[in-house]
């Protein structure tokens, strides 16, 4: 193997490894798996002429080396590995799960990130020993594996498969480019550059088909990645006895805020069994930061939280958080934003994405029908389902603040120590049709809790097309205390809906909010844009059906971005298939076109043996113009001395064929193929580089 043959295998691996960037950050991979590219580089030029035997193993110890220093670098002592040393290493076979485990980009923890070094160690030294015993395309293998892999995680895409592939072009080039680069032996590395860019511009198409813009395979889905976490009561069920007259002053916790918030969430619910709402939703570990799918524009803010009275693993939380510090092992459930911890923290500080939108932008927003578990409902009883407060409307969220309006102008929240409980069918039934004795008209329905109002709306919502779910938390006070904390009470505690917006993710409502908190509204906050949406939202009858649009390929829409959505995973297939028609298709034609050739009659037999030989050479670098005889052919193959019985062998047979005016018998006909078997049989002897670029020679596939 060649100096230049081994960085490029090298040079694929070394592209894999930083392929896991999307996963752990660039700026936390290059330097690990930098380092053990350039140990293998090193250790292989270094065992090019001497201690060949022991190659293996010094690539395999270096590489270890290079992964404690940049990755273990804690568990050293003076810079030397320790027993605790080894003890990471081993651990970190198990790092592949643990990243499954949480979200991405993930904390650069070292029990996470080694596994990405000791991939790439593992992929080094089976390149490095396949390039010594096989083709060299075969010692991509491992290099295409590490990409493989790295792409079971986070698929990429947009300009980054552009560059991935682009890079793998080149490498492939670098690997069968010869060392004596003559034009004449310049197809196959041609071919291969040819293959790559077709493979990109094919992969675009493929990649473009996708008229829904489906989310990318991810092992992350498919395997069960819930981080270990302890079943507590849920927060829903904690709402009563927080609102006790013993209980709601007790205080919760307490915070500042670089911004004014409207509420605090502890846990979203999506799944309802008729009795209880819960959610099966696995928590994941919290990476370096929690990414978001909203796709307007967000703001980032900020708040210290301090506990004081909070019990159980659920931590106060915003709609989109982004990271968390101050809590050990932090746990998130990234669709109901809800945030967990084994172990009680004193206080925490956490950042979260703000929409920056306008009410102008909610009236005009559309309902995401596809949002996760938000349509589900177990058989819900006819009583309740004949209740028609939307008028057959279609699902917008014009119709969702509709709905609250709904609950809003006909129920009324309970008071008193006796709040009603419970918030399955039964309840919802009584709260929803029973009539108050001796009520008021505008109060006849039995009063219910935050919470049944909540329950009602989202069964109401889901029985209407509107995906929503109930959220626990608390309400945020008007002003902070003359510390300059806020003080979040058991008082303030209650539930609340969310529905799915497009673009926007879930966004809260409250169907019973009660003008007696005397909370005030924070200008341009949450509840500030929907209290201005609300108000220009008509009469339920009023409101208008969107207009559907007509079905179009959203692949040819002008204001669609069409090379980013270009798929690493499309570009992959089109280059493995492409490849598959170069390995196997050029060889295939050639042998059919050598039968046809054969199976002719008289002296075009004889002249398909001479165009077989001519070929033949041809593959092999022979230069070839027209008007050239088979003596010719010999003369400009002198570099090829063993191929001058079989084209003896053709000129004869030609010579009788052509130029003996008489016919051309079968023994003639023999006699000129048995020239090409013994041509063929020379050129056996070649290298088999030389026979590998031979058999995927294109000029040939065009001459006659």
């Amino acid at each position: 193997m060649s100096r230049r043959q081994t960085i490029a295998v090298l040079a694929a691996v070394l592209v894999g490894g930083l392929c896991f960037g999307p996963v752990f950050g660039l700026r936390n991979l290059w330097l690990p798996v930098g380092s053990v590219c350039l140990i293998t580089l090193v250790v292989t030029e270094i065992c090019r002429h001497w201690l060949v035997a022991w190659r293996p193993i010094l690539i395999v110890l270096g590489g270890l080396l290079a992964v404690v220093e940049t990755v273990l670098r804690a568990t050293t002592v003076a810079g030397l590995p320790t027993a605790a040393s080894i003890r990471a290493l081993g651990d970190g076979l198990t790092g592949w799960r643990l990243t499954l485990e949480s979200t991405w980009p993930a904390r650069p923890d070292p029990e996470l990130v080694v596994f990405v070094p000791l991939l790439t160690l593992i992929a080094c030294l089976l390149a490095v020993e396949l390039l010594d015993r096989a083709p060299p395309l075969v010692a991509l293998i491992p290099g295409l594996g590490v990409i493989g892999a790295s792409q079971l995680y986070i698929a990429a895409d947009g300009w980054g498969a552009v560059l991935i592939a682009a890079a793998l072009g080149l490498i492939m080039v670098a690997l069968l480019i010869p060392e004596n680069l003559e034009s004449r032996r310049i197809a196959p590395w041609v071919a291969t550059a040819v293959v790559t860019v077709a493979a990109i511009v094919c992969g675009l198409v493929v990649s473009t088909i996708d008229p829904v813009g489906r989310t990318p395979y991810s092992l992350q889905k498919v395997q069960s990645a819930t981080a270990p976490g302890i079943r507590q009561t849920s927060p829903l069920d904690e709402l009563a006895s927080r609102l006790s007259a013993r209980e709601r002053d007790e205080v919760v916790f307490k915070y500042t805020a670089s911004k004014p918030v409207d509420r605090w969430r502890q846990v979203a619910l999506d799944d309802f069994d008729g009795s209880n709402w819960t959610t099966d939703r696995p928590f994941l570990r919290m990476g370096s930061e929690v990414g978001s799918d909203v796709t307007v524009p967000t703001s980032l803010e900020s708040a210290n939280v301090r506990l004081e009275d909070l019990d159980g693993p659920w931590l106060p939380s915003q709609l989109l958080p982004a990271t968390v510090s101050g809590v050990t092992d932090p746990q998130v459930e990234p669709i109901g934003a809800t945030l967990m911890s084994s172990g009680r923290p004193d206080d925490y500080t956490l950042t979260w994405r703000k929409p920056d939108i306008d009410a102008q932008y909610l009236l005009n927003a559309g309902i995401d029908g596809d949002a996760p578990g938000g349509l589900e409902l177990p058989a819900v009883p006819p009583e309740i389902a004949s209740i028609d407060p939307l008028q057959g409307k279609r699902a917008t969220f014009a119709t969702a603040i509709a709905l609250e309006k709904y609950l809003r102008q006909n129920y009324t929240v309970a008071v008193g120590d006796n709040l009603p409980t419970g918030y399955g069918w039964p309840q919802l039934k009584s709260f929803l049709l029973d009539e108050k004795p001796g009520g008021a008209q505008a109060e006849t329905k039995q009063p219910g809790t935050s919470a049944q109002f909540a329950a009602a709306y989202v069964v109401l919502a889901r029985l209407n097309g509107i995906p929503a779910r109930l959220v626990v938390g608390f309400r945020a006070p008007a002003k902070p205390e003359a510390d300059g904390y806020y003080t979040v009470r058991n008082s303030d505690a209650f539930a609340w809906p969310e529905v799915a917006v497009d673009g926007l993710g879930w966004w809260p409502l409250d169907p019973a909010e009660d003008a007696a908190t005397g909370k005030t509204t924070v200008a341009g906050s949450i509840d500030d844009i929907t209290s201005q949406a609300r108000a220009a939202v008509p009469p339920v009858e009023k409101i208008k059906d969107p207009e559907v649009p007509p079905q179009t390929d959203r692949g040819n829409d002008p204001g669609t971005p069409i090379l980013p959505r270009i798929s690493l995973t499309a570009v992959f297939a089109v280059s493995a298939g492409l490849l598959l028609l170069w390995l196997v298709g050029v060889p295939l034609v050639k042998f059919v076109r050598s039968a046809r050739r054969r199976r002719r009659g008289g002296s075009a037999a004889v002249v398909g043996a001479w165009a077989e030989a001519r070929d033949r050479l041809r593959a092999y670098g022979v230069p070839v113009t027209a008007g050239m005889t088979v003596r010719d052919l010999a003369d400009a193959a002198k570099e090829f001395p063993e191929t001058a019985g079989g084209l003896t062998r053709v000129a004869r047979a030609v010579d009788q064929a052509l130029w003996s005016g008489g016919a051309t018998t079968a023994d003639v006909q023999n006699e000129a193929w048995t020239g090409v078997r013994e041509l063929q049989k020379a050129l056996r002897g070649r290298p088999w580089v030389d026979r590998f670029q031979a058999s995927l020679e294109l000029r040939t596939l065009f001459t006659r």
